[in-house]
């Protein structure tokens, strides 16, 4: 599976739409700003913590969304072989 299609910042903010959720009652939730929350919509990668706050508060598994459980590939090595790939991407991006 190609994990650089998935732009989670639009799922978030598919999410909060359909839900009629607020971007400023989401940015009070998790103590962040309203812009904050604008430009999260636009980012293709979110940290493992907000992500896990933004699971929390919403009250929605967005990591099953992006890897859903009943994959045949859907294994511990896989979703860590792909974790390890994308931090390497993520420190290359930072050097």
């Amino acid at each position: 599976m190609n994990y650089t299609k998935i732009h989670i910042g639009k799922l978030i903010q598919q999410f909060v739409k359909q839900n009629n959720i607020r971007s400023a009652d989401l940015a009070r939730q998790t103590g962040k700003t309203r812009q904050n929350i604008y430009d999260l919509y636009k980012r293709d990668d979110v940290e493992v913590k907000l992500l896990l706050t933004l699971c929390d508060v919403l009250q929605h598994n967005f990591i099953e969304d992006i890897y859903p459980a009943n994959k045949k590939t859907a294994d511990i090595d896989t979703v860590f072989n792909t974790m390890k790939l994308l931090v390497a991407e993520k420190l290359k991006e930072n050097e």
